[in-house]
Order: C-alpha cells, then structure tokens, then sequence
C-alpha cells in the first residue's frame, strides 16, 4: 500500500484521495464565490450573530422563509419547472413595474378611470393575468378547504 506525508501525517490512498476531493471542492466553491462568503461569513460571524439575535425583521423575514419552504414541499414536483419560470417571469414583471409606477403620483381613479385604462392593451394583459391567478388560488383555497 503506498502511504504519502501531509505535513506530520501519513496518509494511505483514501486519505490522499480525500484531499484531492476537498481541493476539487476548495476550487469549485471559490469558483462560484461560495468560498469567499464562507470567510467572510466566519471573518464577521459575531456581527453575523449579533444582527441575526437582534433584527426583529430579520426574525420575521426568517419565520415567512420557513413558511414558504414548508408550502414548496407540497407542491406537485411536477410543477416546480413552472412555478419557477412562472415566478421569474412575473416578479421580473412586477419590479419592472416598480420601478416605473410612482405611487406617490399615482392618481385616485373612479368607474370612468377604470373603464378608460381598460382600453389599453397592458392593463388588459395584466388585469388578465391577475384573474387567471385569482382563479387559480381560489380553486386551491377551496380544495384545501374541502379537505
């Protein structure tokens, strides 16, 4: 059996094979920029901590994460590629819109308002995808409801 030294240590073939696999994955986490939030994460994780214990936002962000992880893990796995794509597309959509819609200068609107913006093409598309959305949670919440 051939035996190589690590510094004091002599490794067999498992042992040198180890390492060649944690400097694989030393080199495809500083790849990825994994590596160096790792150290950056243990060069302040006093901060890290701290901010975590005291953020109440932070806490409440945290406990609405978990709740969205325990609602993916019911979801038809069949349907994640969707939902992902579906997400992407619509939040790309929905900070678009963020960013070019002021609320401070957006303008009370009553049935005459309405009944004109219904006459453009992007409020239809938009109105259009929020009652296909509508009608999907609705039929979810009452199958849940059902049992």
């Amino acid at each position: 059996m051939s035996e190589s030294r690590v510094g004091g240590a002599e490794l067999d073939a498992a042992g040198v094979e180890a390492l060649k696999e944690l400097a694989e994955l030393a080199v495809a986490l500083k790849k990825s920029g994994l590596l160096g939030m790792a150290k950056q994460f243990l060069d302040k994780s006093e901060d890290m901590l701290d901010l975590m214990q005291n953020d109440t936002g932070l806490l409440r962000l945290v406990a609405v994460a978990a709740a969205i992880l325990e609602a993916a893990r019911r979801v038809d796995p069949g349907r994640v590629y969707a939902i992902q794509t579906n997400t992407e597309k619509a939040f790309t959509c929905l900070l678009e819109g963020l960013g070019s819609a002021d609320p401070a200068k957006s303008k009370p609107r009553g049935l005459t308002g309405l009944m004109g913006a219904l006459r453009d093409p992007d409020v239809q598309k938009g109105l259009g995808f929020i009652i296909d959305l509508a009608k999907a949670l609705g039929g979810c919440l009452n199958r849940q409801a059902q049992g």
